[in-house]
């Protein structure tokens, strides 16, 4: 009796244990089960973060990845993800300075393309405002120093009167006039100072896209550097990750729609397990060069292994 009262206590103390890691357990099974059985079981997908400033709804994002999923699900008449609100894979739109740099140079009415062209482009586009910002950068300074000489002259004539204990109404009219010429050079200054930031704005943004594409393109090519603070590191447009914690999809950058979906499948295809191909044109080659929106033979061969497909 008291053997089968310690089991019965036994089964309880477990049964809480694995009632208080549930979450965890039930990703570590799934993880497992799809890596001895691919493609068993459609991938439950749902949005997590969301940033309406990409400028887009959840209804067209959702849309965009029905797209992307079709493209997968094609090839071997298969479903391979499926939507659930609460689908553990999250799927992510996370905006930083990467969209900011796109949508800024869109709104400067740069046209952007993932093509040698548009890099030879921006780069001329780069030379230029450089030149621009070094201009302004001087012209500021010579009328910076002239601002400084004329308010320090004027500062001694007023420290000079107020120890005499006055001037004369000539004298103070004369003054009043010089201080208001001394204000307006001053608001001129920050006019052009704001005119200076905000090129060098447009000219970090064009740094982002430049060294962005010569990725893209798999260019050997300097990188250009941004003026002041920088994020640094590798540019993505988006990525997997698979942890502990359970899987998610994070996108952080796209010119048009189109490239939106071309990541999406791609960053899908990893969720279903492929690796990169060597192929520059397939869906999973290593970098997201925008020339293809359709799997290659390559694709379609990577996907049928990987779910034993003939």
């Amino acid at each position: 009796m008291r053997r089968f009262i310690a089991n019965i206590f036994f089964l309880l103390f477990l049964a809480g244990i694995a009632f208080y890691f549930r979450d965890p357990l039930l990703r570590t099974w799934s993880l497992l089960s799809a890596r001895l059985n691919p493609c068993a079981q459609p991938i439950a997908y749902s949005i997590g973060e969301f940033d309406t400033r990409f400028g887009i709804s959840k209804e067209t994002f959702l849309k965009d990845l029905q797209k992307a999923e079709s493209v997968w699900e094609k090839p071997i008449d298969k479903e391979l993800f499926v939507y659930d609100p609460d689908g553990a894979l999250k799927i992510n739109l996370i905006y930083d300075d990467r969209q900011a740099a796109t949508q800024k140079l869109q709104k400067l009415g740069f046209s952007i393309r993932d093509d040698q062209a548009s890099y030879d482009a921006l780069k001329v586009k780069y030379e230029a405002l450089k030149k621009t910002i070094n201009a302004l950068k001087a012209s500021y300074q010579t009328q910076s120093d002239a601002y400084d000489a004329k308010l320090s002259t004027y500062n001694k004539e007023v420290t000079y009167w107020n120890n005499r204990g006055g001037a004369s109404q000539e004298t103070v009219d004369r003054l009043a006039r010089e201080k208001a010429a001394l204000d307006q050079m001053r608001d001129e200054l920050n006019a052009l100072q704001g005119k200076i930031n905000a090129r060098v704005d447009e000219l970090n943004a064009l740094v982002e896209v430049i060294n962005r594409l010569a990725r893209s393109l798999n260019l050997v090519a300097d990188q250009y550097n941004t003026i002041g603070a920088s994020r640094g590191g590798e540019f993505e447009e988006g990525e997997y990750v698979r942890s502990i914690e359970g899987t998610r999809i994070n996108i952080y950058q796209f010119d048009d729609q189109a490239k939106l979906i071309r990541v999406l499948m791609h960053e899908m295809g990893h969720a279903l397990r492929l690796d990169h191909l060597e192929n520059p044109k397939a869906i999973m080659y290593r970098l997201n060069n925008g020339v293809n929106a359709v799997l290659t033979a390559d694709d379609v061969q990577a996907l049928k292994t990987l779910c034993r497909v003939e």
